[in-house]
């Protein structure tokens, strides 16, 4: 109920950047882009995102004509409802080792994570992923308790599966069925774990040979920046371990979740082996993120521990009521208010984005469909135009900039509009600027000066770019 509450909410809350790029997808499938070649508004065109397969972005247009909502509603009632498939998962994993109290508690435990809440109603893929791999992986639990049963096999096969091609970082699940839920670690069981990745190896190959048709070399470079990202240097960094500190112990999980979830696991550690599945789990995704270390100022990484933390609470919470009810539920009450406060901004559209729908309307009508705008990627998601992505800073804009070709020096923003001009962009838009945002400031009246303005408003500046002349005009 949680994550389903006001479904029609700009996306533009959390990491705003991830969001757009899956909504954009989603909305172009739902135009007929096609599943193989799911692709982005922002040129140059074609543009195609290729991070994951589009799956998660498939349910959501599939909700949409079903029910006929918003395709925004729709993702996140997609990610709603897998959330609602990680919590079955850890309550199933749980009542087989230790019944139905433990594993409510641990269930509901998970519903209230903070992180839980912010990215089980974020229009992205990350809720499937952790909801499809802790539903696959209690169902391959399940086989096991029944013997071997071949539906529960192939029920977790196919949860697996879309988890891993949701989010393929997730793979350390399937360690953790082959050493914590499977008894018997045959050739047989190892075939079985790793098969669940075929269908994302298979998309990260024709992602490989679709990326040298891309018009953008958007791909090939996030590509060659996430192989840089891979190993264990970040951990050399203070502002790594201050990030995990802030993460792991308040946003994600509450200092008294973080805590209580800490104590669930030590009491039984070592001395109940249904314990094993959570510490495998804890380890090998810590493990993970190690490696990922580089990528964990991006809070969703943070989602592989919640089945742990949970589990965690859900022991703690078992453990005191057996001792005192009445104090497990004032600690739970204590827990769920805590959580709703630290999470409490996902409802909350940031004061940046606060004129987007009157920004958004004012585009659609000034422009055409046809024409290409250098705006924000959720400024043109929202007015439903294509484009080219805004940046604000020299790094940034540099990096936009070389997505069409190799550029001989770095770009100033303005630099990256006039650039942009000159590939065909008609339009500049940009929300308001306010005085302590000093970039949007010293772009706005580098606009201003340069280019025609048509509309500026607190909530949206519009200047119209002259066309580019055709190479070889001569006066």
């Amino acid at each position: 109920m949680l994550r389903s509450l006001h479904p029609d909410q700009p996306i533009v809350e959390n990491f705003v950047g991830r969001q757009t790029p899956t909504a954009m997808v989603a909305r172009n499938l739902e135009r007929g882009s096609g599943f193989l070649r799911p692709q982005l508004d922002t040129g140059p065109f074609p543009n195609y995102f290729l991070v994951e397969p589009p799956i998660y972005q498939e349910l959501a247009v599939a909700l949409r004509r079903t029910t006929g909502l918003s395709l925004d509603a729709c993702g996140r009632l997609t990610s709603a409802a897998a959330a609602a498939l990680a919590a079955w998962g850890v309550y199933a994993l749980m009542k087989r080792r230790w019944g139905e109290g433990p594993a409510l508690a641990a269930a509901t435990a998970f519903s209230m994570l903070p992180i839980t809440i912010r990215y089980g109603r974020a229009f992205q893929p990350d809720a499937l992923m952790i909801g499809a791999c802790a539903a696959g992986l209690a169902c391959w639990d399940l086989a096991v308790a029944r013997g071997g049963g071949r539906r529960w096999l192939a029920a977790g096969w196919l949860l697996l599966a879309v988890g891993l091609a949701a989010k393929a970082t997730a793979a350390y699940v399937l360690a953790v069925a082959f050493l914590a839920i499977f008894p018997r670690r045959t050739w047989k069981t190892i075939a079985l774990c790793a098969s669940p990745l075929a269908p994302a190896i298979a998309w990260y190959a024709w992602a490989g040979w679709l990326t040298q048709s891309s018009g953008s070399r958007a791909a090939a470079e996030n590509q060659a920046i996430w192989m840089d990202l891979i190993g264990l240097e970040a951990l050399a960094s203070g502002e790594t371990w201050r990030l995990v500190g802030r993460f792991l112990v308040v946003r994600a999980f509450t200092p008294l979740g973080f805590a209580g979830a800490l104590w669930g696991l030590w009491s039984c550690a070592g001395k109940d082996r249904g314990a094993l599945v959570w510490w495998t789990w804890a380890g090998l995704a810590s493990a993970t993120m190690a490696l990922l270390a580089a990528k964990l100022h991006h809070e969703y990484y943070w989602l592989c521990m919640a089945p742990v933390a949970a589990a965690g609470l859900g022991l703690a919470w078992a453990r005191i009521d057996a001792w005192r009810p009445t104090v497990a539920l004032a600690a739970a009450a204590v827990f769920a208010a805590l959580a709703l406060y630290v999470a409490d901004s996902t409802w909350n559209t940031p004061d940046e984005w606060a004129g987007l729908a009157e920004a958004a309307r004012g585009v659609s009508e000034e422009t055409k469909p046809g024409d290409l705008v250098v705006a924000p990627e959720a400024l043109l998601y929202r007015a439903d135009r294509r484009g080219c992505r805004l940046e604000y800073t020299l790094a940034a804009a540099s990096r936009a900039a070389s997505e069409w070709g190799p550029i001989n020096r770095g770009l100033a923003p303005i630099e990256l509009v006039e650039f942009y001009r000159t590939k065909g962009a008609r339009w500049f838009a940009d929300l308001g600027s306010g005085p302590e945002d000093v970039l949007r400031v010293d772009l706005h009246d580098g606009i201003r000066r340069r280019y025609k303005v048509l509309i500026d408003r607190p909530d949206l500046i519009l200047a119209e770019l002259p066309p580019s002349e055709p190479s070889g005009h001569g006066d």
